[in-house]
């Protein structure tokens, strides 16, 4: 009954989420010695995921469903800012969380805009 779009905002809205616990975890630990600050790969992922396009050369042929990459938690094994080798940049932190912040809710609003035109539909309006 829905589009894709309904699953794609879901997994957009879903790493969001899961950024945010990433650098929430990041600031928690910016005091803990040898700590190495997380980040969250996705991107990446969904870029080599959409590389691979299998065409139809029938028209009977079933189209090819391609499932969302999963996030991956990653280390930086890096970046050191102290001496006692924790990887934690608070700034940087703090502003990554903003920015991913201000990305899921835009992506929460295009949810409740699709959501709006299933509804505008189904009440014939």
């Amino acid at each position: 009954m829905f589009n894709t779009n309904f699953q794609i905002l879901k997994v957009g809205m879903d790493v969001a989420m899961l950024r945010q616990n990433v650098h929430a975890q990041n600031i928690a630990n910016a005091e803990t010695m040898g700590y190495r600050r997380k980040y969250v790969v996705f991107e990446e992922l969904l870029k080599e995921a959409s590389k691979l396009q299998l065409t139809t050369t029938h028209e009977k042929h079933l189209p090819s469903v391609r499932s969302l990459p999963q996030p991956k938690i990653e280390v930086d094994k890096q970046a050191f800012y102290r001496n006692d080798l924790n990887g934690v940049d608070i700034d940087y932190e703090v502003t990554q969380m903003v920015a991913n912040g201000l990305k899921y809710e835009v992506l929460a609003r295009l949810m409740s805009k699709n959501i709006e035109y299933y509804n505008t539909v189904l009440r014939g309006v």
